[in-house]
């Protein structure tokens, strides 16, 4: 059964996907107050979050440097809020490899069918990194 925090994040990013893609920028204190919320509720996963993010900024710092594409501050947010509802290894590893797979697909979908923006909404392909993780039973 999927827990009732798991849903209210996936409407959050519902949002949050929305506002990239229509204003390409969400509301910092929508993000920074569900990592407060979820760090209340899941403190003892505080080590996945802390690993998701280490893993988003060296992301933020690939895709910055090979891509010449942005990934900002709330693409780490929410990376490190995955990584809060993480409960064990095997978990984080899932999600770094859906994310892997999911990113390119969408970075090619997006740079050769959509625009070729150098500013580009990721939040959508976390968005649906989450709900993959949701499907699969990544999360605790």
């Amino acid at each position: 059964m999927i827990d009732g925090l798991i849903l209210i994040i996936l409407g959050v990013l519902i949002l949050a996907s929305y506002l990239d893609i229509k204003y390409k920028a969400v509301p910092s204190v929508i993000l920074t107050g569900m990592i407060f919320v979820v760090l209340l509720l899941r403190l003892e996963n505080v080590y996945f979050g802390l690993v998701a993010l280490v893993f988003a900024i060296l992301i933020k710092d690939l895709i910055n440097d090979v891509a010449g594409l942005d990934f900002g501050t709330a693409d780490i947010k929410i990376f490190i809020i995955m990584g809060l509802l993480i409960s064990n290894l095997s978990n984080i590893l899932l999600l770094l490899v859906i994310f892997l797979i999911l990113q390119f697909a969408y970075t090619m979908i997006w740079r050769f069918k959509v625009s070729n923006e150098q500013e580009m909404p990721f939040i959508p392909c976390l968005t649906a990194v989450y709900i993959t993780m949701m499907l699969v039973g990544g999360f605790a």
